[in-house]
Order: structure tokens, then sequence, then C-alpha cells
């Protein structure tokens, strides 16, 4: 049973823990919120301003992760079912895989992949490909917002990416960490995986508490400038699984030590003080602040190095060795001094025999239509498409043709057109050198 209908105890009293928060926030306008939830009983152990409105970045991937197993249940897709990298998913910034347009790859490899490497690319893959476009995944992922209670979260796209739309809290991401739990425990281990591996690249999943914190078995971070490092993270000790949601932390090392400070202090505490009662929906105060505060001048500030500083913080916090990794704390430390990392899991392109593509009716199949026509087609050429209508929407009654990408003629054409222009350049070497290329700013998203 799921937090939104289960009693809920806090530690104090709504009307007194109204005051408390809004006293905080004036008191301490940058206390990150957190929460600490006991999976079981639904209990709030521990909260800061857990209701404040904040972005998700890469939280946001545990709702795709959601939407996509709803999608598995009701029988829509499957694990095996292959979807297509469109020219939308390949132009996503990174963190990404980075596979060309018109790669196929199946939904269990690209669940790993979102999970593990906070892939943007794939989440785009995945909402084209179960919902047929971005906006209809965003809608699947709304709906399910609103039945799970998340009131304060609203969804635009599927990886967290930067978008002043999209915002969430600690609380209602503690109610997404629970809904994937308790609805969906045969997913459990893909929270788990420590690394992947696509050909000669090998990724490590950014959350450095599944390598260094006992009991840890997921979830997700996340990371963009005006959010600062997010993660929801569960753990289970002496069967007590606690769920905790940090929002806003300055570094990844702080994230990661927050939490573990969280998980201690609340397995060391059976829950005590004032209690009473309620929905977590109505019982946890509601945020003084009307939208979520940008932080990037604290994550991102010229004196740390800028975005690109952060980004590679937050890579290198996940590195055994690296300077940058969390330093233990005073003895006894709770975070483990050696490092174990398990066999990275193989995934990468689908190399299997061409299977349909579901699509809900009057939903676009990016899948089945070239990368990307220099103009739109006219409906006369869309209606010879097998498998597409007029309008060039799926025709739930027609198979469809997708083309190969070895052998289709229109995804081939541009691959000429570059060699033709590769051997028409001059050999000889420029007088002066060129200059170096911008570097590129990463988010994980």
């Amino acid at each position: 049973m799921g937090i939104t209908n289960r009693a809920i105890t806090t530690t104090l009293v709504a009307g007194l823990a109204l005051g408390l928060a809004a006293s905080v926030a004036r008191s301490n306008p940058m206390a990150n919120p957190t929460i600490v939830v006991d999976a079981a009983s639904g209990r709030v152990l521990q909260q800061q301003d857990a209701t404040r409105p904040w972005y998700p970045a890469s939280l946001t991937k545990l709702m795709t992760a959601y939407t996509v197993f709803k999608a598995i249940k009701a029988g829509r897709v499957d694990l095996g079912t292959p979807i297509a990298i469109s020219p939308l998913a390949a132009k996503q910034a990174p963190s990404k895989m980075g596979y060309p347009v018109g790669t196929m790859i199946t939904i269990d490899d690209a669940l790993k992949m979102l999970v593990v490497h906070s892939a943007n690319d794939i989440a785009v893959a995945l909402a084209e490909g179960v919902s047929g476009s971005v906006d209809a995944f965003a809608a699947e992922m709304n709906a399910n917002s609103r039945a799970l209670g998340m009131a304060q979260s609203q969804w635009v796209n599927p990886n967290g990416l930067p978008d002043p739309r999209q915002i969430t809290s600690a609380r209602d991401m503690a109610v997404m960490a629970d809904a994937i739990i308790t609805q969906f425990p045969q997913y459990a281990s893909l929270f788990q995986i420590q690394t992947i591996q696509s050909g000669s690249r090998v990724m490590r999943t950014h959350n450095a508490l599944v390598y260094r914190y006992p009991g840890t078995d997921g979830m997700k971070t996340g990371f963009i400038c005006a959010a600062g490092f997010n993660v929801v993270a569960t753990a289970t000790r002496n069967g007590r699984k606690l769920i905790t949601v940090i929002m806003g932390a300055p570094t990844p090392k702080e994230r990661t030590n927050q939490a573990v400070a969280l998980f201690e202090a609340n397995y060391t505490n059976s829950g005590g003080g004032f209690f009473t009662k309620a929905p977590l929906a109505t019982q946890l105060p509601a945020s003084a602040y009307p939208g979520p505060t940008d932080i990037r001048d604290i994550a991102c500030s010229r004196k740390k190095g800028g975005s690109g500083a952060a980004e590679s913080a937050d890579t290198a916090e996940v590195q055994p060795g690296s300077p940058a990794a969390p330093a233990p704390a005073p003895e006894p430390s709770p975070l483990l001094a050696s490092w174990v990392t398990a066999p990275p899991i193989a995934v990468g392109p689908y190399l299997g025999p061409r299977r349909p593509i579901y699509s809900l009716p009057n939903t676009p199949i990016l899948a089945d239509l070239p990368p990307k026509p220099a103009k739109a087609l006219p409906a006369s050429k869309l209606a010879g498409k097998k498998g597409v209508t007029a309008a060039g929407y799926a025709d739930p009654g027609k198979s469809l043709a997708v083309p190969d990408q070895l052998t289709d003629s229109k995804l081939n054409k541009g691959r000429k057109n570059l060699k033709k222009a590769a051997d028409s350049k001059p050999k000889t070497l420029p007088k002066t050198p060129a200059k170096p290329p911008k570097r590129k700013v990463h988010h994980e998203g």
C-alpha cells in the first residue's frame, strides 16, 4: 500500500510543524529540503522543507521509469520491445549514450542506461517508444503524479534537463520512490546496478551510496546547476527499509554525506516526540515558497570553477581513489573505506529481428519515418508508407515497416554526402592552428 493512502506519523503536530517550518525558512533560506520516510509504515521520520518546490533534474527519470513500468504492466510494450533513437533523442544534451539516429535498443537495455548512466537521449527514446511523443509521455507522467498524490510535481520532459516548468519536491519524490517499491518490486534490482558497459565504454552510476554505504539498494541522483545535487536513496538494515531524499546539496560530496547522516540518525531512532496520524499529503505543512529556488550561484559558482567543475566533481565522486570522493568520517565511519564494485552489465544496440513498434492510436511513429527530412512530407507520400495513415499517424490495423539503418537509402544518403564532402576537402594543413572548440557543458539532467 502506498504512502498516499497510509497513515503517516510525523514528529510534530501540524500547527507546531507549520510554525517551525516558517521559522526555519526565515532563519536559513538556503537550507536544502530533505525527508526520511519509513517504507513499511509510511511514517515521516524526519523532514526539512519537504514540500518546498524544487527542480528535480534527473530525479525525473524515476517518474519516467515508473511510467514505462505501467506501460509494460498494461501490455503496451515489454522489456524486449525495440525502440529507436530519433533525431530529437539524438540531439539531447549529455549525459547521453550518443547512439546514431536510427539505432534500435530494447526497453530492457534502455531502462539500465536511463537509471545507471542517466542518459538523456535514452529518456526521450523511451518516451517516444512508449507514448509516441514526448508531449504524450509527459501527459502520462502528470496523470501518474496526480494519481499518486504528488501535489508539487509537474513534468514537461522525461529526462529533467533544465525547464522552469518542471518542478517537484522532496516529499513528492519520497512518494515516487514508495510507489516504485510497493507497486513494482520486480524492478528493484534495476536500481542496484553499479556499472554498465556498451562496447568499450564503461559507465558507473553517480550514486556513491551504492558503492560505499552498506545496505543501500537504490535509487537515483540528479544534477543541474539550478537544482544543485539531488538524490533519492533507499537502504535496508535488519529488514527495515528507509527512503531518504536530499534536494539541493551544494556538492556531490555533501549530498552523499547528508544522506548517510540521515540514514544513520533514523536507523538508531525509533521515533519519538509528539505524534499525530494523517495522510502525508495533508500532514506536512505547505511551503512558504511560491516556486523553486535557483542555486546555480552555489552549485556552479565561478569560485568553484563553474558548471564544468561541478560535473567533474559529480563524476569523480564515484571513482575509487579520486581526491574528490567523499572523505571517510571520523572513526567509526559508516562509509566503506574500500570500494566494492560488481562487474559491468552489458548493454547496447538491438541487433535482433525487426518487430512491430506499438503506438497508441493517432500517435506519430517516429521510428517509421526518415530521421530528419528537410521539409514535411506531403500527405500523399505519407499515405503510401506501410503502417502510416495519410495524416502521418500509426495505423493500428497494419504492420509497420521500420527502415534498416544499414540498407535504407534515405538513412544512408546523409552518410554518402558526408563522405563526398570529406573527400573534396583540401589535404594541406592550415597555416595557423585551429582554435580549440569550446568545452561542452554536460548536464546529468
